[in-house]
């Protein structure tokens, strides 16, 4: 009986934590554990010395203080970006709500590209600009805050959209003005899913590495971020270095997976609450919102996008076919692009399959049972979206490294993961590894168990419980976690970075090939490999809606 009311009716768990703890332990317990071994061998003293360097302090500040800017920045351009869209009907909302999300499929190196051509000094926008945007501080802020945008959007947004209209309306028939109704009724509600945003903002702009080391300049002391001196003192065989510094950036992303967790457990308590209408209003207004003060803010949400991502989006394609259709179709047909194209897709081809499995099983697990250590697992799960993604490819280094623990065995054996194909696809199973069990999460977890109950009481095993209530059930979920799964794992690139070698032909992506060609100053050529992954993400964002339309429609 004690089993039972602790775990639920439902049959299944046992196997299904051991199968979940045997993924999450060697996808990302192992590799951890390999960093944090390796930096013990270091004495106390030399850890000190290293994290502590002047040129570390510079990148940690920043690292830090670029992330944390760009946060702010987010929570004031998500809390507008959102009201605008849960509040106002106006043409063109839908293509507007879809783009919000496109720093979530853009691949990272991507964004940097366009950013940089857009924001130099010779730049669409930069040329207009009285002060210096790219190689300067203000671009990584400017690429942080471009990647982090759709994460307090995508946070208050649902919330604007359910929170009670009553509330509103029975503030005004008391007196309140509109400001007083936002200030004393909307923001309460606002502030846990706005703190939840930013914290999330935070993480993922703290671990940015891709858009960074394009309109940084990376110059030490001045816009090299701490990703960024992990990678370089790799270059230099400097591995106790990079792993020191890691590490401290990855005690970072921890205490950032618990504070975000236990944010999201805030706003989930007080999404059933209610407000209580204060005392002291005034004359009582029209509920609606000025046609004046609609009309701002919907031109700044506009203008906020269009500095954003209507104008660098542009810039891709505009820059791709600047000499023409026969220069462009030259460039994605080299022999190095069409063999990043098909290592790009083998590598989705094997860790998308592999995270539908795994992750629609860990989903399951988290959403239908209650057990001790839950919440260290989902934690867990959350790791790889927080560490940055050369940290990811670190890990892997040293583990299969030729320094690494198990370099000397896999030498001795002639089997070759780092600087070739099976490293780039760990690395890249790594990173995406939360996409599809997130989605999934949150499908079964809004759902409940009754269904899979009154199956089981019908006499139904556990297995056709599973395959006949629970999967149709998360199909939203499992479609919507294998799109943006896709669309990272064919966009990611500092993790791959950190273990492929950048061997043209043989360990090359499509955002490590555009990345080769700029550095050789082919423009063309790289803005014709990056319009590729930009399609990819508007192909991404577009059948992300239409299964989101799909689902309202049933």
């Amino acid at each position: 009986m004690k089993k039972s009311r602790r775990h639920g009716v439902l049959p299944g768990f046992g196997p299904a934590l051991g199968v979940t703890l045997l993924y999450v332990g060697l996808l990302v317990l192992v590799p951890l554990a390999a960093l944090f071994v390796k930096t013990a061998g270091l004495t106390p003293p030399e850890f000190w010395r290293i994290v502590t360097a002047p040129r570390a302090l510079a990148a940690y500040r920043l690292s830090f203080g670029a992330a944390l800017l760009a946060a702010l920045l987010n929570a004031g351009f998500g809390l507008l970006l959102a009201w605008v869209l849960a509040r106002y009907r106006f043409p063109g909302r839908a293509f507007v709500d879809a783009l919000v999300d496109l720093p979530f499929a853009l691949p990272t190196a991507v964004a940097g590209l366009t950013l940089t051509a857009v924001y130099s000094a010779n730049g669409w926008l930069g040329r207009f600009l009285g002060f210096t945007v790219a190689f300067s501080p203000l671009g990584v802020v400017l690429a942080l805050t471009f990647v982090g945008l759709p994460f307090v959007v995508r946070t208050v947004q649902p919330v604007l959209e359910d929170l009670d209209a009553e509330l509103e309306e029975a503030a005004a028939v008391l007196g309140a003005s509109r400001l007083q109704t936002f200030r004393r009724i909307v923001f309460p509600n606002l502030l846990p899913p706005l703190l939840t945003g930013f914290a999330l903002a935070f993480a993922r702009a703290l671990g940015e590495y891709g858009s960074i080391v394009f309109i940084s300049g990376n110059m030490p002391f001045r816009t090299e971020i701490a990703p960024l001196l992990i990678v370089t003192k790799l270059e230099q065989y400097d591995t106790a270095g990079a792993t020191a510094i890691a590490l401290v950036l990855l005690v970072a992303s921890f205490l950032l997976v618990f504070t975000i967790n236990a944010l999201q457990r805030w706003t989930r308590r007080r999404a059933g609450a209610s407000t209580v209408i204060g005392r002291g209003f005034r004359r009582a207004p029209a509920l609606s919102d000025s046609p004046a003060l609609r009309r701002s803010l919907v031109a700044g949400a506009f203008l906020l996008l269009a500095l954003l991502l209507f104008v660098p989006l542009a810039a891709v394609f505009a820059q791709a076919l600047r000499k023409g259709p026969a220069a462009y179709l030259a460039a994605i047909s080299q022999p190095a692009a069409l063999s990043a194209i098909r290592l790009t897709l083998l590598t989705a081809a094997i860790a998308v399959p592999l995270h539908l499995v795994f992750g629609v099983l860990t989903a399951w697990l988290v959403a239908k049972f209650r057990f001790p250590g839950r919440g260290l697992l989902v934690s867990l799960i959350d790791v790889p979206f927080a560490v940055s993604p050369v940290i990811a490819g670190l890990l892997f280094v040293l583990l299969f490294g030729r320094q690494g623990f198990l370099g000397p065995f896999l030498a001795a054996h002639d089997v070759k993961i780092i600087f070739a194909v099976p490293g780039i696809v760990l690395a890249t199973i790594f990173v995406t590894f939360p996409y599809v069990t997130r989605e999934v999460l949150a499908v079964l977890e809004a759902q409940g168990n009754e269904e899979e109950e009154a199956a089981l009481t019908l006499g139904a095993g556990g297995w056709q419980t599973f395959f006949r209530v629970t999967l149709p059930k998360a199909r939203a979920g499992i479609l919507t976690g294998a799109i943006l799964c896709n669309a990272r794992a064919m966009g990611e690139f500092g993790a791959v970075s950190v273990v492929s070698g950048h061997i043209r032909g043989v360990t090359n992506t499509l955002p490590l090939h555009a990345e080769i060609l700029y550095n050789e100053y082919d423009l063309t050529g790289a803005f014709a490999v990056a319009s590729l992954l930009t399609l990819l993400a508007l192909v991404t964002l577009a059948a992300r809606k239409f299964e989101e339309a799909r689902e309202k429609a049933r």
